[in-house]
């Protein structure tokens, strides 16, 4: 009965027509009762958890329940990601709020305050990551969709949004995506819509608690540097939803959703690099090695060929950040993970040859479901290196001269790419083999590793400069005149301006954390960060960003790529980008160097 009723829920509906006959991909509005009828014992398990009175509970959760399900009514969360099929943002927020619960149980909020305060204000806090968990995706159907509305007997129409309020119960609605929309921008829409979810009293009571209010805004809006606790729980708990949506299963989507998920696009384009040897196997110096049912590959190499051959095809919305590739193959269980990492530091040995790498790690099955066409396994061995053995910096251990594969035939350069770091990147794959095993050592979320410089950032290629990168300054935070108190991204700007007026940092040298260039002064990330504060460095980037001195790509990303060049090679670089910084730092600076280019550009 209940699976009948559900499956009946999600068709949409047959009499969903207007005066000019019966639309397909329309749907009727419903009740709230309605929606929330297949999750009877979703909320009933929420409501155990949230422990409050019957009254409490009418009034503050599930008028909430009801009114994220009137205003999401049947929308999906993504085009081809997560819960993309009918009613899959009224899913994905049930599913939060459960996994939310589940994850505070135990947690006492907020954390630091006397005990006494812990038990008064305990239930408001529930409350708050209870909303907060609803919030966090809300914004979609205003920047990622495009909802019509229509109304009356002559199916009268108009653009909705949740910043409309609920649509009319009986009226009819149809889904279609925004080719337009920019990634995490739905982030910045919940605050509008707050007082459509939430009753008076339940947004009152929030901001009463300043504490409360401050981590709760924060989480609403993606902040989770500053959303603390309650951040931190509800990032889980998404993270929890998304990856059981997309584990082990084939993308449901929307009948008028048009892009292919991106998950099949990356394994379509692994398998086409790996049957036509654009990712040489099995040999000494190659991209890829079979051993046995499993199958390895180069990270750095992998992903950088992998993006490059998509966009070259001309395909859209393909990350520029290798750790968002590996974020999309990791979220859909295709990579064998190492723990909580995505990575493998790997032992090869081919005969006599040997080298640490470091890999992903996929099933075969997962790239070849024929295992008629798959490859021969490799003559000889992979063994993935211990985590205190990783504490050493892998290293070629014999034939260390030797070309590698990669070397001896460098990929044909493609046409110009609009992401602008593509068609550049093969040449810094080029060095993969001396590269990789130092460079995609696993970093925090959203920081790629650097390409060694060496001589390719000097301005002059005879300039004098270090054959070995040095050991980086290790920063401890502290700014002459300033206290260790005050926030972590005005220090590090202090501590810049500083190391320029004092001429105590390099630039425009082989070796440089900082580069002039024609749009402003580029800051290599992250090892700038580290050199200012080797602990805390992750914070202090981020602080820093918040004072939003610096311009974000087109993409909306805060990192962007650069291309070294020297006299004999070239190699990338990620550093964020801080226009017209003479002037907003109030420094005199040298001559853009002509060595760095600046890709991605508008």
């Amino acid at each position: 009965m209940i699976v009948s009723r559900f499956k009946k829920w999600l068709r949409p509906s047959e009499d969903a027509g207007t005066a000019d006959g019966p639309e397909r991909h329309r749907f009727k509005v419903l009740a709230s009762s309605e929606l929330l009828a297949p999750f009877k014992g979703e909320l009933a398990a929420i409501r155990a958890r949230a422990g409050v009175p019957a009254e409490h509970w009418r009034s503050l959760y599930q008028a909430v329940f009801d009114n994220y399900a009137a205003l999401v009514q049947r929308l999906p969360a993504s085009e081809s990601h997560h819960h993309g099929g009918v009613g899959g943002l009224l899913q994905h927020g049930i599913e939060v709020v459960r996994h939310t619960l589940d994850l505070k149980q135990g947690v006492i909020l907020p954390r630091g305050e006397a005990p006494e305060v812990q038990s008064r204000v305990q239930d408001l806090w529930t409350y708050a990551c209870v909303t907060a968990a609803l919030l966090h995706d809300l914004g979609k159907p205003v920047t990622d969709q495009c909802i019509t509305l229509y109304e009356g007997t002559y199916g009268r129409r108009s653009a909705w949004s949740p910043v409309h309020g609920s649509m009319p119960i009986g009226a009819t609605y149809s889904i279609d995506f925004n080719p337009k929309r920019v990634y995490r921008h739905h982030e910045r829409i919940p605050p509008l819509l707050a007082h459509h979810l939430m009753p008076t009293e339940g947004l009152r009571w929030i901001a009463g608690d300043q504490s409360a209010l401050h981590n709760w805004l924060a989480a609403i809006q993606g902040d989770l540097t500053d959303a603390g606790a309650i951040g931190e729980i509800v990032g889980k708990a998404d993270g929890l939803s998304v990856a059981r949506n997309l584990s082990g299963r084939k993308n449901v989507q929307l009948p008028t959703a048009k892009a292919k998920p991106l998950v099949e696009r990356l394994i379509t384009g692994l398998r086409y690099l790996l049957d036509n040897g654009e990712l040489p196997m099995n040999r000494r110096g190659a991209a890829a090695y079979l051993d046995g049912d499993t199958l390895w590959l180069v990270s750095k190499t992998t992903l950088d060929k992998l993006r490059t051959h998509l966009i070259e095809e001309g395909q859209t919305g393909i990350p520029t950040r290798n750790d968002r590739l590996m974020d999309e193959l990791q979220q859909h269980g295709l990579l064998v993970p190492n723990e909580d990492r995505a990575v493998w530091l790997c032992s090869i040995t081919i005969a006599d040859w040997q080298k640490q790498l470091t890999c992903l790690r996929f099933q075969a099955d997962q790239i070849w479901p024929d295992s008629s066409r798959r490859p021969v396994v490799m003559d000889g061995s992979v063994e993935s290196v211990m985590a205190d053995q990783q504490k050493t910096k892998p290293s070629e251990t014999s034939l260390q001269n030797e070309p590698s594969v990669e070397n001896q035939k460098a990929p044909a350069t493609g046409a110009s790419s609009p992401h602008g770091d593509v068609g550049n990147q093969s040449t810094a794959v080029s060095n993969a083999s001396n590269e990789d095993a130092l460079d995609e050592l696993p970093l925090p979320f959203n920081i790629e590793a650097n390409s060694a410089v060496e001589d390719a950032a000097a301005t002059e290629p005879s300039s004098s400069a270090p054959e070995s990168d040095p050991q980086p300054h290790q920063g401890d935070g502290h700014v002459d005149g300033m206290d260790s108190s005050e926030d972590a991204g005005e220090r590090f700007l202090a501590w810049l301006k500083q190391s320029i007026e004092l001429e105590s940092v390099p630039i425009n040298t082989a070796q440089a954390r900082i580069h002039v260039v024609p749009e402003g002064l580029a800051l290599v990330s992250p090892r700038i960060f580290r050199d200012f504060d080797s602990a805390n460095w992750s914070h202090a980037q981020k602080r820093f960003q918040k004072l939003r001195l610096h311009r974000k790509t087109p993409n909306d990303e805060n990192i962007w790529t650069c291309r070294a060049t020297g006299s004999r090679k070239q190699s990338l670089l990620k550093v964020i980008l801080i226009p017209d910084a003479a002037g907003s730092l109030g420094v005199n600076l040298p001559k853009p160097n002509a060595a760095i280019t600046l890709l991605q550009t508008e």
